[in-house]
């Protein structure tokens, strides 16, 4: 298992040999292909457009048996961060406003 990710409390690790993301936050556990990982990156980025000066906690809808999940703004911007980390130095994906 490759460590792609750590700061409390959010853990990004892959696995090579099934090319499977596997995401930790908030004693919630995710399993993901890459496909459903970028999936995850645009679901967050999304979400973060909603944020405003008044907004303390985040509701997040995660796909398996509809779960809603609601954390903090701390949290939230903590998973977001690792996962944009992720997804520029490990797969060096960059989105259109990123781009040089």
């Amino acid at each position: 298992m490759l460590q792609l990710y750590k700061e409390n409390p959010v853990t990004i690790s892959m696995v090579n040999k099934k090319g499977m993301v596997n995401v930790e936050f908030c004693n919630i556990s995710m399993k993901l292909k890459f496909c459903q990982f970028k999936l995850f990156h645009n679901y967050l980025m999304n979400k973060m457009r909603d944020i405003s000066s008044g907004t303390e906690e985040i509701n997040l809808l995660l796909v398996r048996d509809n779960l809603n999940v609601t954390i903090s703004l701390d949290d939230f911007i903590q998973l977001t961060h690792g996962v944009e980390s992720v997804m520029l130095q490990a797969f060096d994906y960059r989105t259109n406003k990123y781009q040089t």
